[in-house]
């Protein structure tokens, strides 16, 4: 029989060597690129004007006249086109709207990724068929947290609005779930693997957990700000917008969706969601 020594000794390598692999791929985006087909319903939506910034590359879809605007902000394995489809039907509404991604496949957890919003905010303000009064930023889980900490740096105030559709309110608490295969193991058993992770997160992606948490950047925002997110959520659980919602001081309403898992709401309930975000930024 193995001894308990021994054991405790396979426990603490395999746990280093999941922490290793888990804080390498932490700010890596391994998701699929965007294809021909995604591109080509891009270019159907309707006129549009290409822009180029920093490290960052995108298409602003316009009406003739000036509109209000949706900035979408993908998730963390993903590029614009997961925002695509929700785009086609504001778009359809008559909003204007903004996909973009960053160049590369690293991923920006906060001050660097907040400020590429601000810059894309920015940039599409001086289009002539944007109303700067109504350019709203919508984001998608990772994308949706990355939003909030726009808002609460928004100093210039040109973020009329924000949809926060699936976020978390805790980095640390949440990437310790997915360690735990999404609570599937302890996580007691699971820590040692966390801690590795957060250390090598750090020291290769420097990656600091703890000024990453839009619990902590809700406190500072001051413009609405509409929070969806699907009861049954396994990946980002729904506690954490309603952390969020007790948090922020702004105007801000609260939508947990019966039946529906991370990011789903549109695609189960579309007229909803379109009729949801419609009525709260018309105030």
């Amino acid at each position: 029989m193995v001894s308990w020594g021994r054991k405790l000794a396979y426990f603490a390598l395999g746990s280093a060597a999941v922490g290793t692999i888990f804080g390498l791929g932490f700010a890596v985006n391994l998701g699929g690129r965007v294809c021909a087909e995604d591109e080509e319903r891009r270019r159907k939506l309707g006129p549009a004007d290409s822009f180029s910034l920093k490290n960052i590359s995108g298409t602003l879809t316009y009406h003739r006249r000036q509109n209000p605007t949706i900035l979408f902000v993908h998730g963390r394995s993903a590029g614009w086109s997961e925002a695509l489809p929700i785009s086609e039907r504001f778009y359809a509404d008559g909003y204007n709207v903004v996909l973009w991604e960053r160049a590369g496949r690293t991923i920006q957890y906060g001050r660097e990724g907040i400020l590429d919003v601000l810059r894309v905010v920015e940039r599409v303000g001086q289009h002539p068929a944007v109303d700067r009064d109504k350019i709203f930023v919508l984001g998608l889980s990772l994308g949706a947290a990355i939003a909030l900490g726009a808002a609460a740096q928004d100093e210039k105030r040109q973020i009329a609005a924000v949809i926060a559709d699936s976020p978390y309110s805790d980095l640390k608490s949440v990437a310790l779930h997915y360690v735990t295969a999404f609570g599937c193991i302890p996580k007691l058993l699971a820590w040692p693997s966390a801690f590795v992770m957060f250390r090598v997160a750090k020291a290769f992606h420097h990656v600091e957990v703890k000024s990453c948490n839009p619990s902590d950047w809700a406190k500072r925002i001051q413009c609405p700000v509409l929070l969806i997110h699907g009861k049954n959520d396994w990946r980002i659980p729904p506690e954490h917008s309603v952390c969020l919602f007790n948090t922020i001081a702004s105007r801000k309403d609260l939508w947990i969706v019966e039946g529906t898992g991370h990011t789903e709401a549109f695609f189960h309930r579309p007229h909803d969601y379109l009729r949801r975000v419609n009525e709260f930024t018309a105030v």
